[in-house]
């Protein structure tokens, strides 16, 4: 990003403004500057600023693009049901690239929220509940689909965009194509009513896609409100908190006078649902004294996170089929859409067996370089 200051921008701006609008475009550039976050005016600004054509991003605001923005895929999840991803074209890509990098990243999340920085990982926030007698977990039902652009306007005004460009920021980073089954998450709204600067043809309010750079950033930021309301539960009951993208975990070491579980619980779904987002009932879990601690795939019952007996089996199975079978026929086996989606199905396991088992990873990594990338 250029550097430049806004006295600068003050005199070559009053050449073709009036001293006011001069004023008011020197104070916008120094509220972003003051916060480091980079300077944008307009739509035209940010084209040049990553080299993409100016009518694509265009087009992309007017949702005129969704087919040529994003191709899906589909992977299948441990409880049988499948995780749509929405991949992202090149042109789009870059601006979600710069969204991600160049603004969201400089925006601390809170500090109960461990997934999608550098300052947390798997195995951090599974050690903050290592030693607990009692477990809490929760899961939130369609945790990036249920953030949508209105919510992601919100968060570029709060940190200092202007509505115009906020709003196309916002249109930026979300989308409406989505597969047949998952329609009824997008939602229909006036663009008056979410407090948007104007009108278009379109009034779907576009959703967060899984697989987009900028989605887990700018889902850790707006889960800030949750997270703050889960803290002061937590604090309010002498508990630990913790939130790795849509997995709550609250631990603590007795519940008895004063703290009973059904009111534990009670609290933390009614900040849940305040907070805009809904739990998944069917993994709801409370472990108790005597129960297998587990977060986030990590045994917790000693001084340290460890691998589970069951995680390290899931990984050795899979890289024994795609080694004696092929990665296409594993892949068929285990329901993915593509051999490509299986291939960084294994990766991201391999990837988790590194941050949080580096020597059960030194077994592993080799079988899995012997597997031809598809």
């Amino acid at each position: 990003m250029e550097d430049w200051s806004a006295h600068q921008l003050f005199k070559a701006a009053s050449a073709s403004l009036d001293r006011k609008a001069a004023t008011a475009l020197s104070a916008y550039a120094r509220t972003l500057q003051s916060a480091e976050l980079p300077v944008v005016f307009s739509l035209k600004h940010l084209s040049g600023i990553v080299g993409v054509n100016y009518d694509t991003l265009r087009e992309s605001v007017r949702r005129k693009r969704e087919a040529a923005n994003y191709r899906m895929y589909r992977i299948a999840k441990r409880d049988g049901t499948f995780r749509h991803i929405h991949e992202v074209t090149s042109d789009l890509f870059r601006v979600q690239t710069f969204l991600a990098h160049e603004i969201l990243a400089k925006v601390s999340p809170h500090r109960a929220a461990f997934a999608f920085h550098v300052g947390g990982g798997i195995k951090r926030c599974a050690a903050k509940h290592c030693g607990a007698r009692w477990l809490f977990q929760y899961d939130l039902s369609n945790f990036f689909y249920s953030i949508n652009e209105a919510d992601v306007y919100d968060l570029f005004c709060r940190l200092g965009y202007r509505p115009l460009l906020a709003f196309e920021f916002a249109r930026l980073s979300t989308t409406i194509r989505m597969p047949r089954n998952m329609s009824g998450v997008i939602k229909l709204a006036s663009p008056e009513h979410i407090g948007m600067p104007y009108a278009d043809a379109c009034n779907k309010l576009g959703v967060l896609p899984q697989g987009a750079p900028s989605s887990p950033a700018i889902s850790n930021l707006i889960a800030r409100d949750l997270d703050e309301r889960l803290t002061k539960v937590a604090a309010r009951y002498d508990l630990v908190y913790t939130r790795y993208a849509d997995d709550i975990t609250v631990s603590g070491m007795d519940v008895g006078e004063g703290r009973s579980r059904g009111e534990i619980h009670r609290s933390v779904i009614h900040a849940i649902r305040k907070s805009g987002f809904v739990e998944n009932e069917s993994k709801t879990r409370v472990a108790g004294p005597g129960s297998k601690k587990l977060v986030l795939g990590l045994l917790v019952d000693g001084p340290q996170p460890r691998l589970s007996n069951q995680m390290y089996e899931r990984v050795d199975t899979r890289l024994y089929a795609c080694r004696k079978f092929g990665l296409k026929a594993t892949a068929d086996f285990y329901k993915f859409d593509s051999a490509y989606g299986f291939y960084n199905h294994l990766a991201g396991l391999l990837a988790f067996t590194k941050d949080v088992d580096p020597l059960s990873w030194t077994r592993f990594a080799p079988r899995f370089k012997e597997i031809p990338p598809p």
